[in-house]
């Protein structure tokens, strides 16, 4: 099945939102295309997918809009090369892992942040134990008086 990122694929594709489901593409509003590369992709394979499509209709006789051409439906219907699986048919190309995002070295982080976890451990304490601090600084000046006299 197709995964489909946003509206925008599926609606530059040419394909009905309803229609979207019944062909195995599945629809995620929830999901957005962040680049206009990985958009440009996406509207390529589902129009490839589409290309390859057979639609049957429904109906012996019966072809709608959407529907494959009374001549594709038979000629898929004498052939024997039907394929259950696109994965086989429409691979999904995956970025070379050179070109793809790796992780950050120590030595690309600008200098300073080296210790940028401890050092925001510490904030976060200093924050926390002031007013403890403060009180023991008091009882330990009281202390030293109460020691002088």
């Amino acid at each position: 099945m197709l995964a489909l990122n946003t509206e925008l694929p599926r609606f530059e594709a040419g394909i009905p939102r309803k229609l979207a489901p019944t062909i195995g593409i599945s629809v995620d509003p929830r999901r957005q295309n962040l680049s206009e590369e990985s958009l440009v992709e996406n509207v390529k394979r589902l129009k490839a997918y589409r290309a390859r499509l057979i639609l049957f209709p429904r109906k012996s006789g019966e072809h709608k809009k959407n529907d494959s051409s009374r001549e594709e439906v038979e000629a898929a219907l004498k052939s024997d090369n039907i394929t259950s699986k696109t994965h086989s048919v429409l691979p999904v190309a995956n970025v070379a892992r050179a070109e793809a995002v790796s992780e950050i070295s120590r030595s690309d982080l600008p200098k300073g942040t080296e210790k940028a976890y401890r050092t925001l451990r510490d904030a976060r304490s200093e924050a926390r134990l002031v007013g403890v601090r403060e009180k023991r600084k008091k009882a330990k000046e009281e202390e030293a008086t109460a020691t002088k006299k």
